[in-house]
């Protein structure tokens, strides 16, 4: 009897009849008792006992010739022979059994058979059905000996078939279920194949384990270092929660969320661990690849949701990767995703294109800025929460995009190209910091940072290089003001003016298939540069403009510069006649100012002041005035020609004392409703639209030669309507202006000289211009004569 086993025997013995025979020995009747293992088994009572078999006293030799231990359930059959002649018994042995349960194969298994194998078995195989078990020993006693001799290879062969089996290879993991296990021993050598197997996990989820393999290739050294190597299937929610698990939760470091993903997902998994029921932190070395179908799951980066047909990751101790073509909120794009093992932040590397859609899910919109495709590269460091800082590294190319003023003055036509490099920092809560900014292209070159709140406003922002040319030398900054107003300074010495004139002179009107451009309703703004370089060779030199806007109106306005031949240009805010607020401009060289701005460059001198209502943030039609008087049409060839008769020597240039021009601003457009100019030897009406955004200018009107004689003949009651009104006179020549606003053309028709009055009608160029304001489609100039405004003002 022993640890709670008993057996109790009948054995006999037969005497040979000449000395030196062999025995003839056996055992029938009696029991076997064996204890249970734990308090859920039962005791395992062997009832049914046969042994027959000799001992030969001369070789030293006990034969077994047949061994049949059984109960009404099961039954072992055994023969073999155990050769004494030498101090160390050898064991041959061939054992065989069907159909016995887990619990009672670990009672039978001999305690010195294979011991780091059996205390293995005995702890981590749960339960099943032993269909077949076979053995055959041909070694040495001592081989089965705990601490004895390696087992050479023939000297033990052990198979064992299990079907309905529940293992548990790692104790704080799940068991497997339903597997068929057939085990394999040859000499030290253990092999046990897995054809197929469950994992039930503690929501219900379950994962499927095939093909698996377990290998021990020296059973006998001291904690056997075992491989395994299997294939793991199933829904990506479970493998999330799997490697969620208390036990590999800090090894694997696994960001999904099994709640929030979704797809299938196929394992090959390999792993390296020692045969110790006392298994160290970090002694499993394993690698896995993963093949993920239908990949998706919710709010993994920045809120967004990730997609992907097929994804590859890979895992091992010093980490996991994930590779491959996602759709992140819906933008395509190339991924690598890196997690190793001890750093709390994961790292991303990443290849898309941000189109427009996506850069307003991913909160980038830049209120309308910014437009077109624009392809990057990005590196990040992810945090593994929202709470915590998230760190980026971007490439942007901006050669297809469209910008318009993304930073005050830069606008770009798609296909030029330009980059920008930065990197940015944000995290759950707080504010995004946007530092190291590099934009580049086309002569603009702006270095700084920026800070932008969860609303996607400008807290602060500091460029101690912002240029839109190569020889620009200014800086800006930005702060957030105690009131909510973003107070922006810019100071320099050179800045080039012409994008920034382009962009406030064309902005577009807005498109109604995009989204409205957001504009900045309370703003403090302060500008000082020394030289401020426009077209045609103008600049203006001293520039000083302070502008105060509350809620998307203007509150303050003060413009101070010189330019031309020291001429001063102011402006300000003034109560108009209406009274009613206006911004007023007043400039000592006219033909500058116009140069300057790429209006209209062959005016020389005269003075100018303009009026117009300031612009609201629905951006409605802003209506004006502008006089200019005493100046010269110098350079236009056509006007020149008429003046001089059509023959002999043209004139140098035709003056003119007076030009008064009522307008209707939007966003993109000048409207001229009405034109009047007046000189000593030649006046003018006019009418038509400046298209700055469309790049065009279509002007009509007609020539007055000798205005102050031809107009008298307007000034008769009731027939001076005939003869030209008031604005026109008896003869006159009919015109048109065309082309791009920086060199237009002068056409005139001849032949309408030969008409007086108002039979001069016929000979005018035609009203008509697509989409102009008020005007049908097909019209190509509007008619300022029909509206009210230039009716109210006759």
């Amino acid at each position: 009897m022993s640890s709670g086993n008993r057996f109790t025997l009948v054995a006999h013995a037969e005497a040979p009849a000449q000395a030196g025979a062999p025995w003839r020995l056996g055992l029938t009747g009696g029991s076997i008792v064996l204890a249970p293992r734990t308090s859920d088994d039962e005791q395992l009572v062997l009832n049914r006992i046969a042994v027959i078999g000799r001992f030969d006293p001369v070789k030293r030799r006990l034969d077994i010739e047949h061994a049949d231990v059984a109960n009404k359930d099961i039954g072992v059959a055994a023969s073999g022979y155990v050769d004494f002649s030498t101090s160390d018994p050898r064991l041959v042995i061939g054992a065989a059994s069907r159909n016995m349960s887990i619990a009672a194969f670990k009672q039978l298994w001999p305690v010195f058979m294979n011991t780091p194998v059996r205390d293995w078995t005995l702890e981590h195989l749960v339960s099943g059905t032993v269909e077949k078990f076979e053995v055959a020993t041909n070694a040495n006693m001592s081989a089965f000996e705990k601490g004895g001799p390696p087992v050479p290879d023939d000297g033990l062969s052990v198979e064992i078939v299990t079907s309905g089996t529940v293992v548990r290879p790692v104790t704080e993991l799940p068991p497997i279920h339903d597997a068929d296990l057939i085990t394999r021993v040859s000499g030290k050598n253990v092999v046990i194949s897995l054809g197929r197997g469950i994992v039930d996990l503690p929501s219900g989820r379950r994962l499927t384990i095939a093909n698996g393999v377990f290998e021990i290739p020296d059973s006998q050294i001291k904690k056997p270092p075992a491989r395994v190597r299997m294939r793991i299937e199933g829904p990506v929610p479970a493998a999330a929660e799997f490697l969620a698990s208390d036990r590999l939760r800090e090894a694997s470091g696994s960001p999904l969320d099994p709640g929030s993903s979704k797809g299938t997902v196929t394992a090959q998994v390999a792993l390296n661990l020692p045969i110790d029921p006392d298994m160290p932190k970090g002694a499993v070395r394993y690698n896995i690849i993963a093949d993920i179908a239908n990949f998706a799951v919710d709010k993994f980066m920045m809120d967004q949701r990730i997609e992907a047909q097929s994804l590859r990751v890979t895992a091992d101790p010093d980490g996991y990767q994930a590779r491959g073509d996602v759709r992140i909120g819906g933008m395509p794009a190339m991924v690598d995703y890196r997690k190793p093992r001890g750093d709390v932040d994961a790292e991303l590397r990443l290849q898309a294109t941000f189109d427009d859609a996506t850069r307003s899910r991913f909160g980038f919109d830049f209120n309308g800025a910014l437009s077109g495709p624009v392809p990057i590269r990005l590196g990040a460091k992810i945090a593994s929460s929202p709470e915590l800082d998230s760190r980026f590294a971007i490439e942007a190319d901006l050669t297809q995009a469209k910008i318009d003023n993304l930073l005050p003055g830069w606008t770009k036509p798609p296909a030029k190209a330009a980059r920008a490099t930065f990197t940015m920092a944000s995290h759950k809560g707080t504010n995004t910091r946007i530092d190291d900014i590099v934009l580049d292209g086309g002569g603009v070159s702006v270095k700084g940072s920026v800070e932008i709140d969860q609303a996607g406003e400008v807290v602060a922002a500091s460029f101690p290089v912002f240029g839109m040319a190569s020889d620009d030398k200014a800086s800006l900054k930005a702060e957030r003001q105690s009131d909510g107003a973003l107070k922006v300074t810019m100071r320099g010495d050179v800045y080039d003016g012409r994008a920034f004139i382009k962009s406030v002179m064309g902005g577009g009107a807005p498109d109604p298939k995009q989204q409205q451009r957001k504009g900045i309703n309370d703003l403090d703004l302060d500008v000082k540069i020394g030289a401020v370089a426009g077209f045609h060779g103008e600049a203006l030199s001293g520039l000083e403009l302070r502008l105060q806007k509350r809620a998307g109106l203007i509150k303050g306005f003060v413009l101070n510069a010189k330019h031309g031949a020291d001429a001063s240009l102011k402006g300000e805010i003034r109560v108009g006649a209406n009274g009613r607020q206006v911004l007023f401009f007043e400039s000592k060289d006219a033909g500058a100012l116009l140069r300057f701005t790429d209006t209209y460059p062959r005016v020389v001198g005269g003075q100018m002041w303009a009026s117009m209502e300031p612009p609201t943030p629905s951006q409605a039609p802003q209506e004006g005035k502008l006089v200019v008087r005493d100046f010269e049409v110098r350079g236009e060839p056509a006007l020149e020609k008429v003046v001089g008769g059509g023959g002999g020597p043209q004139a140098s240039g035709v003056d003119f004392s007076k030009m008064v021009v009522d307008f209707i601003r939007s966003p993109g457009r000048f409207m001229v409703r009405d034109a009047r100019l007046q000189g000593p030897v030649m006046g003018a009406t006019m009418d038509g639209v400046l298209d700055y955004a469309g790049n065009d200018v279509r002007l009509r009107g007609t020539f007055v030669p000798l205005f102050g004689l031809n107009n008298i003949f307007g000034q008769i009651p009731i027939a001076g309507w005939f003869l030209g009104g008031d604005r026109e006179g008896l003869i006159g020549i009919t015109f048109e202006v065309v082309g791009p606003p920086g060199a237009p053309v002068l056409r005139v028709n001849p032949a309408s000289a030969l008409a007086p009055g108002v039979v001069r009608k016929i000979f005018e160029f035609p009203t008509s211009v697509p989409g102009a304001n008020g005007v049908a489609g097909g019209d190509r100039y509007p008619d300022a004569r029909a509206s009210s405004y230039a009716d109210r003002d006759r």
